[in-house]
């Protein structure tokens, strides 16, 4: 449907152009204005369309119950990124209307344009005139384009599966249970879902640019460290950057640039005043924007307040910005970066919450139950385990140094891949321990209370080979090596793992870490 109505309006355009050329000069604004017209309905058609598809699948079933009347919920297959190359496609139509691209001719062509498959899923978005040159050239194997690849691959497969994934559970339990913790633990759950879901989707787009680097098309950076942003309006020109254009070229300069609005503005910039009144209409269209961002994120109202939240901040921001003097420094410049990951944070209640009910109830035990104190084992209540926890912290150290670096411009790459090879190497090991404990600790509870007895009698003994030898003539089957030196031969009532198995767990991880650095600096050099 997009290529037809690309070619339509790219006919319209000929037309149009044609026409003007045979015209006497007095005449061409009619014939202008009249041709624009036309282009305009084709256009308005094709929109509507295109955004109307968009609209069934990912809110038909939400608006129908909305309305409170019973009804059957549409089971509907969604398109994967359906959401992605709708847009993709609307900025390609809108560039063919006004004349800044010709329409492509060949449907082979468009359609790999429209469907370019590393980046479906998650984007970017791109433009046709930025994107078609790379596709349609001629491309050869080149060991470049293969190391920018996989480089970028295992950055992205740090931060999607070191950080995203590990958090991934921590982040339900305290979003769906938050009524069983205090609100202290609770902010910084929103906190860490920031991370998540800054690590998942910057993760996979980078999986996804190393993917398309292999076959030497390089596709755009869409997030460029959010958290070291100094404002609302730095952070969104970091995060997801390219839907941040699509939306500044295609909705923000259209509104602010209408007629309408400003008309419809200008009886309350007689009463704000020359200074503040030029900024109204650039703020009313920053929240229209913002409320469309939230509409995007997907069905329920708890989207629709998460985009009014960033919208009416951004827009609050403008509006008093000429009040206020922008004081430098360097603990300035921190304390602007912490006052914008708050504000980001609060955003997250609504973005992730079930609800619009759900967000505020969060917020409001946030307030009311900050100070309350710890429950006992909090910590383990996750879905954690000490494995885990030193996973998130070693990759989000990793991943905080490496974006300090870039965020002064150094250049990080090689070294980068590197570091990323030694934290691989650790997790794996990591989860080969993980896996051992779990394994331990179920069969250590199927041992009874006989062959606790016959193993408690050689208390603190490291004679293996007496211990399985009397183990194997009571009866008991052959234990290893790890399980006997894992159990507490000092409580004779229980048997359970060592607290020493952490430090155990600790140690063989830093063991794995130094191998692998070693290993790391002998293949680079």
């Amino acid at each position: 449907m997009t290529y037809g109505a690309g070619r339509w309006l790219g006919a319209l355009h000929q037309k149009e152009q044609a026409l003007l050329a045979g015209t006497p000069r007095e005449n061409r604004p009619a014939v202008k204005k009249r041709g624009v017209r036309v282009r305009r309905r084709v256009l308005t058609a094709a929109l509507c369309l295109n955004f109307l598809t968009l609209a069934v699948y990912k809110y038909l079933n939400w608006l129908l119950g909305a309305t409170g009347l019973p009804f059957r919920p549409l089971e509907l297959l969604v398109p994967l990124g359906l959401s992605f190359y709708i847009f993709q496609t609307a900025g390609y139509l809108i560039d063919v209307y006004r004349g800044k691209l010709a329409a492509e001719r060949n449907f082979l062509r468009y359609l790999l344009f429209a469907s370019y498959f590393p980046q479906m899923v998650q984007g970017p978005i791109h433009r046709y005139g930025e994107l078609a040159p790379q596709l349609f050239a001629e491309h050869r194997l080149q060991a470049e384009n293969l190391r920018d690849g996989i480089e970028l691959m295992l950055w992205g497969m740090l931060k999607k599966v070191l950080i995203a994934d590990t958090l991934a559970a921590p982040v339900a339990e305290l979003y769906g249970n938050y009524a069983a913790y205090p609100g202290l633990i609770v902010f910084l759950g929103a906190a860490l879902y920031c991370l998540q879901l800054y690590c998942d989707f910057s993760g996979g787009i980078d999986i996804v640019r190393g993917v398309s680097e292999l076959f030497g098309i390089r596709l755009g950076e869409n997030f460029r460290r959010p958290y070291f942003a100094q404002s609302i309006d730095d952070f969104w020109r970091r995060w997801h950057i390219s839907l941040g254009e699509w939306m500044k070229d295609y909705l923000f300069y259209p509104l602010a640039l209408s007629k309408w609005l400003p008309r419809l503005c200008k009886p309350l910039r007689k009463h704000l005043g020359k200074r503040v009144g030029k900024l109204l209409v650039p703020s009313v269209a920053t929240v229209v924007v913002f409320l469309a961002v939230g509409v995007w994120q997907g069905p329920g109202l708890q989207n629709i307040a998460y985009g009014l939240w960033n919208g009416l901040l951004m827009s609050a921001a403008m509006l008093c910005a000429p009040f206020f003097k922008k004081r430098e420094g360097r603990a300035m410049q921190v304390f602007r970066i912490l006052r914008t990951c708050f504000l980001v944070t609060i955003g997250r209640f609504f973005s992730r919450a079930e609800s619009l009910s759900a967000a505020w109830g969060m917020l409001r035990h946030c307030a009311t139950h900050l100070l309350q104190a710890l429950p006992r084992g909090v910590w383990t209540s996750f879905g954690l385990s000490a494995g885990g926890y030193v996973t998130v912290l070693l990759a989000g150290l990793v991943l905080f140094c490496v974006s300090l670096q870039q965020e002064r411009g150094v250049r990080v790459r090689t070294a980068l891949a590197a570091m990323v090879v030694v934290v691989l190497m650790s997790y794996a090991q990591l989860t080969s321990i993980s896996a051992d404990v779990v394994s331990m600790q179920k069969e250590l509870k199927t041992l009874d209370a006989e062959h606790v007895a016959l193993l408690t009698q050689y208390e603190r003994t490291f004679d293996l080979e007496t211990v399985k030898a009397a183990a194997v003539a009571a009866g008991m089957n052959k234990p290893s090596s790890s399980q006997i030196n894992y159990i507490d031969l000092s409580a004779p009532d229980s048997v359970e793992l060592c607290e020493a198995q952490n430090v155990s767990v600790l140690s063989r991880v830093f063991t794995s870490l130094g191998q692998g650095v070693f290993s790391v600096v002998e293949y680079f050099s």
